[in-house]
This record gives structure tokens, C-alpha cells and sequence, in this order.
């Protein structure tokens, strides 16, 4: 292929300026930027390649956006940014574009841009597929030449294992085109067969491919069976996905899967990622991870939103400046960091949590209450709807157990943590939203109609909500409790921490439960109850394809050590498997595989 020299393209006032072959300059005003690429065009497919925008005369503290064209316009690979740097690795081969756009702050309104053009080159020169080791050394990218009609994916094997194949997520032919995979969800030192199948069922010849071993450096969690698969549990799902919390050094790896006897099959790293991973990192079908996470210049809080493949490529991001910038343009509360929970909405749009502070007056004494945004991001993360809970809930009615904010995720310690939502879910039937609120121990339904709602409350499931109770247990509530979500349309899972019922109580212990909701005759039914570990905090719920739960008791303690456990049962709560991780874990699913995402 012809090598392609750059192209820059200087947008808005700026002057157009060709130059080759790697440096753009874009002047506007007495604002300069250049824009660099750490390799010369053509760059390989997937080769990680790093952007740097150099701005001067551009003010005191100028941000940086970036975004990236390849087919299809152009898309925010990361918003605006103290940072000048972007890391970048394509898996579409052909013509792209990179543009860079700087503002002297991230309040100001006039901007200037520039466009640098490039060529990706495939790694495939014939028929033959080429598989090339990863910077993580449990994956590889595996690059198969073009088909050109239907779909095709990537089965893999460990070559001393012949049982069932494990697949990649399918891609759809492209006529002259290679198609390219991230493998991942394999163990370490280990050899693997791989070949691509294409949807007529043809299968290429197997490669080998042999993963190396994690650097040593990085600190990995361990893991410990205490119950063994039985006969009963869903063995297909032989993947746990796991997040990990309260493991703060820069080294310390939050996001792994593992098998089930606990050898890791996929991580995270976060040394490579720049931030540290916080709670959750969610697994969406197609192998991509959102996670929310803190950079190195911040100590308290969550201020990334970043969603990256399973090589750990960045897909695209934002932050709580961006974000609040906009939020001010729309004569909003600022939010201080994000928190618990990212959620892929059918239509491609994100929700996420924010922490909100207002001083309200409680008895006529002024008190400083932490409150809760609801946000849902476009394609390109730009705010377009949001729900602050000062504005639908009484602030009159505290938290059951007069908490208060603690812990490095706050934003201002010792404040009253008034909600302290921690799970978002979508409702099928009509599109509303499900918001967990945990120091309320409510379930709260919100007008949302994906877009076009207004906000208000429709219904809040728990103690004093507006909901009768159907149960014969003499405590059916639960309460502050983590990760409810639809089973169907009128069925909810959800961990029961049970912190108010067991307030005082020796011998308490949190539950697994599920809700059949009638919202015609305003009725909730308990169903499943079944008795887990006692876990104050933390907690996930999931329904395995054979009817069994897996449910994580995610803040529990052995012998003075951090534990979290993650525990199959059956329909009737009988235990089936157990594994122990070495720290608190915020969640815990079990899965055949990295690409089809996970039931929350």
C-alpha cells in the first residue's frame, strides 16, 4: 500500500496549513497548535500510537478534545482535557483523521483546531490469518483476511483442551477488507488453537498462539474455591468476572476474570491505563469495558468515565470538568465525581451516577447533604439528560441510619450521605430507569421513556414506598441493598445487605432476593429469600441460564483480612459453588466468555 503523507487541516479560524509527513499546525489568532504522531503514517492496525498536541499562546491552563474519523464523521475519542496527549490504536484499516481542538479553559467558547489525515495498514498480506501478541500478554489480535458477505468470529482453545470452543463477538464481512479481533480470556504461558469461522460455516486452518505471564510488578488479588462446582451448578458459565474495591495502590489490579479454580484469564491493568480502576467495570456484549476511575492528580472522588476494548485500547472518555461544564451551560449543579454505576442503554446512550453538595435546611439548622445526578451521555459522552434528586425527593426524610460520607469516593467526608444510590437499571416494557437507593432502602422508578420523560418518580419499592407487601417472612423488606435489576418485566433481583433489619442483631445475615412487581395493583411479592453472608456494603445478584443465582457478599472479613465471596445456589438456596477473592469486591458474574457482556 501507498504510503499516505499527512494531511492537516486547520478548522474554525484558523489557517490551513499543509505539511508533511508528520506534523500539523493549526494558528488561530495568536493561538499555535501542533499535532504529532509517535509514528509515522502508514501506522499497523491496532498498533497503539501516541498523539501529542503542543498549544501555544493558547492560555494559561489550555484543554484539549480529541476525535477520531475513519468511516463514518467524526467521533470524541476523549473530551476536553488538561491532558495534550492521546493514546490511540485503530482496528478499522483505511484513511483516518485525527483532530485536535483547544480552548483556553474549559469554560471558554472560542476554539481552535487541527486536523491530521493518516493511513492505516492491515496486517494481512494474503490469505492467511495473522495473530499478533497484545500489550496485555493474555490477549492477542488475531487479523483475518476479508470475506466478503455474512459475518465472521474467532474461535479459541487452550491446544491441550478439547472441549468446547470459546467465541469471539461476530464482525460482518467487509469486501477487501480484513476483520480484526481482540482475544482475550486465556491464561497465562499457555497455548491456544485459533481459527475464524465465517457465518457459512467454513472454518479456516488453526493457528498457535502462546500467552506470556502478567509483569510481576502488578498486584493481583487471590483467589480461593471453597466449594467446589456440584453436579447441579451451571458449569457452562465457567468465567467469574470480578471488581474489585478498596485496593487503592497504582499497582493494584480491580478488574480481573478468572476460571473457576481462580487462575486469571483477563485483566485490567492499571499502570497501563494511567487511572486507577474504580467501581464498576462493566462488561458490554461485543468485549468492551466501561469503568469509572481516578487519575494520579486527584485523591478523592472518581473523575473518569472511560470505556476501553479488551486489549485496554481507550475507546473513548470524559471527565467531571467536561461534563460540569456543560451541566453549568444548562444552568445546572455541578456534579463532584462519578460514581457506582455505568449502564449502555439500548440506543448507544450511557447513564452514570454523580455525586451533587447543597446545604439545605433540616428543623432550621443548615446541613450539608450529598446528593445524586442521574446523567444519561450521547455517543460522544455529551450530556443531553439528566435527574437531580433535589429535585424529586424529600430531603426531609435522612438517611434510615444517619450515615455519613466517608471513604476516598466522597467528595466531602463527614457530610450527610443522604441517598447514596449505587445501581441503574432500564426497563424494557417502557424505557424508564431504575435507580437503587440505598440509605433510603428504596427502589425508586423514574419517568425517563429513553429520553423523553420528565423525571418524576413514578413508584419507590421498599418500607413506607407505595407498594403492598405479598410475603410470609415477619422482615420481607430489604434494605440497603446493591445491584437490582430486571429479570423480566415485572421481576427484580437484588442483593439484600439488610443493614436495617440487622441493626442491633447478633446473628443476621444479608439475602439474595427477588420482587414480582404489579404496578396495576400496586403489589410486590417476595420470591426468592435466600440467606447469604452478613455483608454491611457492597454486593451483586445474577441469574445463571440453568435457573441458579450467583450472588457476591462483597465486604466480608476472614481472620483480619478483606474478602469477598461470590456463591452460587440453586432455586432453593443450596450452596453449589463458592469462590473467595482476597480483597472487598464491588461485583462478581459468571459468564462463558468476555463477549456477551454481563445481566445486570
Amino acid at each position: 500500500m501507498k504510503p499516505l503523507r499527512f494531511a492537516v487541516l486547520a478548522a474554525s479560524a484558523a489557517v490551513l496549513v499543509l505539511l508533511s509527513p508528520a506534523i500539523g499546525r493549526a494558528e488561530s489568532n495568536s493561538c499555535t497548535i501542533s499535532l504529532t504522531p509517535s509514528k509515522p503514517s502508514p501506522q499497523l492496525l491496532g498498533e497503539r500510537v501516541v498523539w501529542t498536541a503542543v498549544a501555544a499562546n493558547c492560555g494559561a491552563a489550555p484543554v484539549y478534545q480529541y476525535r477520531v474519523s475513519t468511516t463514518a464523521g467524526f467521533k470524541v475519542v476523549r473530551d476536553f482535557n488538561l491532558g495534550n496527549t492521546l493514546a490511540w490504536a485503530s482496528m478499522q484499516e483505511g484513511p483516518y483523521q485525527v483532530k485536535v481542538t483547544v480552548k483556553d479553559n474549559f469554560g471558554a467558547t472560542d476554539s481552535t483546531s487541527s486536523v491530521v489525515a493518516g493511513e492505516i495498514n492491515s496486517r494481512v498480506s494474503g490469505t492467511q490469518a495473522v495473530i499478533t501478541p497484545a500489550l496485555n500478554p493474555l490477549v492477542a489480535l488475531y487479523s483475518a483476511p476479508a470475506c466478503n458477505s455474512g459475518s465472521v468470529h474467532v474461535q479459541f482453545r487452550p491446544v491441550s483442551d478439547t472441549n468446547a470452543w470459546t467465541n469471539t463477538n461476530e464482525l460482518p464481512c467487509t469486501p477487501g477488507q480484513s476483520r480484526n479481533f481482540v482475544v482475550a480470556g486465556m491464561l497465562a504461558n499457555t497455548q491456544y488453537e485459533m481459527a475464524h469461522v465465517t457465518s457459512d460455516g467454513t472454518t479456516s486452518p488453526s493457528q498457535v498462539f502462546t500467552t506470556g505471564a502478567p509483569p510481576p510488578s502488578l498486584d493481583f488479588p487471590t483467589f480461593a474455591v471453597r466449594r467446589g462446582p456440584s453436579a447441579q451448578s451451571d458449569v457452562t458459565q465457567g468465567m467469574v468476572y470480578h471488581n474489585f474495591t478498596a485496593r487503592g495502590a497504582p499497582n493494584a489490579v480491580n478488574v480481573i476474570a478468572t476460571d473457576l479454580s481462580g487462575r486469571v484469564q483477563w485483566y485490567v491493568d492499571p499502570v497501563d491505563s494511567g487511572i486507577q480502576n474504580g467501581a464498576p467495570g462493566v462488561l458490554e456484549p461485543g468485549g468492551t469495558v466501561f469503568f469509572l476511575g481516578r487519575d494520579k492528580n486527584r485523591t478523592r472522588g472518581f473523575n473518569v468515565l472511560r470505556e476501553i476494548d479488551l486489549a485496554g485500547n481507550s475507546l473513548r472518555e470524559t471527565n467531571i470538568d467536561a461534563v460540569n461544564t456543560q451541566l453549568q451551560a444548562k444552568g445546572q449543579e455541578i456534579i463532584y465525581g462519578f460514581h457506582h454505576d455505568v449502564l449502555l442503554l439500548p440506543d448507544g446512550n450511557v447513564a452514570t451516577l454523580g455525586w451533587t453538595l447543597r446545604t439545605v435546611d433540616i428543623n432550621g439548622k443548615p446541613k450539608q447533604y450529598v446528593g445524586q445526578m442521574l446523567l444519561v451521555l450521547d455517543h460522544d459522552l455529551q450530556v443531553i439528560w439528566t435527574w437531580d434528586a433535589f429535585d424529586h425527593l424529600d430531603v426531609n426524610r435522612g438517611p434510615i441510619l444517619h450515615d455519613k460520607c466517608t471513604g476516598a469516593p466522597c467528595p466531602i467526608p463527614g457530610a450527610v450521605d443522604w441517598l447514596h444510590t449505587n445501581s441503574i437499571a432500564w426497563s424494557a416494557e417502557d424505557g424508564n430507569l431504575l435507580m437503587s437507593v440505598r440509605h433510603q432502602a428504596w427502589e425508586i422508578k423514574i419517568d425517563y421513556r429513553n429520553g423523553s420523560g420528565d423525571g418524576h418518580i413514578i413508584w419507590r419499592l421498599g418500607k413506607d414506598g407505595d407498594f403492598a407487601v405479598v410475603s410470609s417472612d415477619p422482615s420481607p423488606w430489604f434494605s440497603y441493598q446493591h445491584n437490582v435489576h430486571y429479570l423480566d418485566n415485572k421481576t427484580l433481583l437484588l442483593f439484600d445487605n439488610g443493614n436495617v433489619r440487622c441493626k442491633g442483631v447478633t446473628q443476621c445475615r444479608s439475602r439474595g432476593q427477588t420482587w414480582t412487581i404489579d404496578e396495576h395493583t400496586m403489589t410486590a411479592t417476595s420470591g426468592l429469600n435466600v440467606d447469604l453472608n452478613r455483608s454491611d456494603a457492597l454486593g451483586s445478584a445474577e441469574r445463571l441460564p440453568n435457573g441458579n443465582f450467583v450472588f457476591t457478599s462483597g465486604a466480608l472479613a476472614r481472620q483480619g483480612s478483606l474478602i469477598g465471596k461470590s456463591t452460587e445456589v440453586s432455586p432453593d438456596g443450596t450452596k453449589q459453588y463458592v469462590l473467595e477473592g482476597g480483597a472487598w469486591e464491588y461485583r462478581t458474574y459468571r459468564m462463558v466468555g468476555l463477549y456477551g457482556g454481563i445481566s445486570k
